[in-house]
């Protein structure tokens, strides 16, 4: 167990799944007090069990701030401070530019982006009750953010604007004991990826493979990335040796970006 994180309270958004669900695990594994916030309780129960004193679950819709506000006020009335935030909500919209409709250009930039905001907002005001301790914030974003990816405009921009949020609030902070960075995943072996492998290729396995192959071409590594290795860098970031990193971009995509650099 690692003794920096014994009781500390960390806020979760989207850790029901994916690179979420496992970094909710490993806080879990360390004796934090992980407060998941999601859609659906009952992903949450199979995935992760019943709450108990260490783990809690406030069912969220990112694409509604009034969820938002009302999960934050449910913390707020039971902790005086969060220690850590993790900003992972992300819904991966994909679609010809043209035929987007503003109802999906809302949809996507409330949950990627907006909410992540005001998450930013709720969670910097209740640090600073507790102004004298160290507190960590980590967003994360996305490689298509750096480059940008056919059919993922909406995605794109909102992601790219959580990095970009992410620098002016660290910055803006930088003095008050809150450090903020952002992670930019690739591709990584969760269900989003392996479900937009599915929805991009028909029935035929055949070409889901393909894909996959294609997907794979394009990592130098040779290799998706597994949710292992990114919620052990999120727990990396957020200890106290690590207090003097804030408003950096940790890109984990096995070199998958670097001709963008």
């Amino acid at each position: 167990m690692n003794e920096s994180f014994q009781d500390k309270v960390v806020v979760i958004s989207g850790g029901t799944s994916g690179l979420g669900l496992t970094t909710a695990k490993l806080f879990l594994e360390a004796g934090a007090i992980a407060i998941v916030a999601a859609r659906s309780r009952k992903r949450f129960i199979a995935n992760l069990g019943q709450p108990t004193s260490h783990l809690m679950f406030i069912e969220t819709d990112f694409n509604d701030m009034k969820s938002v506000k009302s999960l934050y006020e449910v913390i707020a009335d039971k902790y005086k401070t969060i220690d850590i935030g993790i900003n992972n909500v992300g819904v991966m919209d994909r679609g010809p530019f043209t035929e987007f409709k503003e109802k999906d250009f809302d949809s996507s930039i409330n949950i990627n982006f907006k909410s992540v905001w005001l998450c930013m907002q709720y969670q910097i005001k209740m640090m600073q009750k507790d102004a004298l301790s160290q507190k960590y914030i980590i967003n994360v974003a996305s490689s298509t953010a750096l480059g940008g990816t056919e059919f993922q405009s909406l995605y794109c921009s909102a992601k790219a604007g959580v990095v970009a949020l992410t620098k002016s609030v660290a910055r803006e902070f930088a003095q008050s004991n809150i450090t903020t960075n952002v992670i930019i995943p690739g591709p990584h072996a969760t269900p989003m990826i392996l479900n937009a492998i599915k929805n991009e290729s028909t029935t035929d396995s055949h070409e889901a493979e393909i894909i996959e192959n294609k997907i794979l071409e394009s990592i130098p590594m040779g290799r998706l990335g597994q949710p292992e290795e990114f919620a052990k860098t999120v727990l990396w970031l957020c200890t106290g040796e690590n207090k003097f990193i804030s408003g950096h971009t940790f890109i984990m995509d096995g070199g998958m970006s670097s001709r963008y650099r």
